[in-house]
């Protein structure tokens, strides 16, 4: 599928170049439109025709799919390449994680509690879930709707999937809550008595079938009633479990991209948590269900439903979550200048590092965790690493005198000794003889670094 230009877009424009988007000119707004970064309404004279016209020529092939609403609310979908380079990948996955109607009501409130308050910091970003799947096992109206007030009530801003192939099932859940939950799954077997009651509440319909050709005729009956749809062809659980699902999601990406096939440009859905019942093992369950999330985060799954609410199992998604979403046309780094760690004074160490993010942060948490109280020099590389901009000549003498200057790091310590990373060895001498400062190379891996500093009596220099 041949992108958008931005010169297609401006066709549309009324190219006034007024103003009244925020952009200078049309083929400025046009740009934005083409990237994401502006919505079609912000032009304010666009007739209704135009507007239309421009939203079809804009639209993802991956429809957006929205579930729950306000603080809840969660995008689904929206993509428009195969590969991350060729753009970026929008609408990160969200995870939900499962409750079920047999638990006894405290243990579903426990593990809402879990749910919700998961979080771990990495790299400067709280990474958290995104919302609670409660499923019913005991088939009884009255007992899911229960489960579901728990679940509602235990959680803020977690967004809300029903899972239950019942219709009356679904129906006493969304008595409950009617704000755009998920409902899941429509199958053969019920799919047109699902879809009225999703079109009916205005909810998002999950469709599940065995493979992926039997998601056509799930598509074409249920787009009768709603266009609010996720597809799932089929979790495969077992030796192949990987190559197996992730190959089913591939084959819908790529038809809805490549070859403009309508009945595929939808999101998917990938449900992890039936291994909490094939595998005996708690522990064997939550590893199975990490490698084949992490794995479908890779491969075009739009959200996922685990049960598992183990850090150490959920740590891998997340993080690749945050890998792959990242945007490549930015790049990922802190801003320049001369960040404390600690309570430094003018006793206390100066390090150099860059502003890669990864770098920054890897550096900062070392040295905190370690506590050392220091000052922390961090130098424009573009957002590079450390060996990759030494070796493309961003790290050097300059800019570290640059950024010393900018900061006057000179005035606040008694000392001239600055600590370069051990990666950074061959600019040494550069450093050096441009910023004056006696310069020693510390360690290659910033783990080692507080061990470092006490060995070498750098923890504290006297003047």
């Amino acid at each position: 599928m041949p992108k958008v230009s931005a010169m297609d877009v401006y066709k549309l424009l009324p190219g006034h170049n007024c103003g009244a988007c925020g952009c200078s000119t049309c083929m400025e707004f046009a740009t934005k439109l083409v990237n994401r970064e502006a919505d079609p309404e912000d032009c304010p004279h666009l007739d209704e025709d135009s507007l239309r016209k421009l939203k079809e020529l804009i639209s993802p092939p991956v429809k957006e799919v929205r579930i729950c609403e306000g603080d809840r609310s969660v995008v689904v979908g929206g993509d428009e390449v195969l590969f991350r380079h060729e753009l970026t990948f929008f609408n990160p996955p969200p995870v939900f994680c499962t409750v079920y109607d047999d638990m006894d009501e405290e243990e579903i409130a426990s593990k809402v509690d879990r749910i919700q308050s998961f979080q771990v910091e990495r790299v400067g970003e709280v990474l958290t879930l995104d919302g609670v799947a409660v499923v019913s096992r005991k088939g009884d109206p009255e007992t899911f709707a229960k489960a579901v007030e728990i679940a509602v009530e235990g959680s803020e801003d977690l967004a809300i999937a029903l899972v239950s192939k019942e219709v009356d099932v679904l129906r006493a859940g969304l008595d409950v809550f009617d704000e755009r939950p998920l409902v899941y799954p429509a199958t053969e077997e019920n799919v047109e008595p699902l879809a009225a009651l999703a079109a009916e509440h205005d909810c998002p319909l999950g469709l599940h079938a065995d493979d992926v050709e039997d998601l056509i005729p799930l598509v074409v009956k249920a787009s009768e009633h709603t266009e609010d749809l996720l597809l799932d062809p089929g979790t495969e659980f077992g030796p192949y479990d990987v190559v197996s699902t992730t190959d089913k999601l591939s084959e819908i990406r790529k038809a809805a991209i490549e070859e403009e096939f309508e009945p595929f440009g939808y999101p998917t859905l990938v449900t992890t948590f039936p291994y909490a019942f094939l595998e005996d093992d708690p522990v064997d369950a939550g590893m199975r269900e990490s490698y084949l999330a992490s794995a479908c985060v890779l491969r075009y799954a739009d959200l996922i439903i685990m049960d598992t609410v183990e850090p150490w199992a959920l740590l891998p998604v997340l993080t690749q979550r945050q890998c792959v979403y990242t945007d490549p046309r930015e790049p990922q780094a802190v801003e320049p200048g001369l960040y404390k760690i600690g309570n430094p004074d003018e006793h206390s160490p100066v390090l150099v590092t860059t502003n890669f993010k990864l770098t920054y942060h890897c550096v900062a948490g070392d040295l905190e965790d370690g506590g050392v109280d220091c000052w922390l020099l961090v130098i424009d590389t573009g957002g590079l690493a450390v060996d990759v901009s030494v070796a493309g000549g961003q790290f050097t003498g300059e800019a570290v005198k640059e950024v010393m200057e900018e900061t006057g790091i000179e005035e606040k310590v008694a000392h001239r000794v600055l600590i370069i990373p051990g990666k950074a060895a061959a600019v040494k001498g550069d450093v050096e003889e441009a910023t004056g400062w006696e310069v020693i190379v510390g360690t290659q891996d910033s783990s080692e670094l507080p061990e470092f500093l006490e060995k070498e009596g750098l923890a504290r220099i006297e003047g």
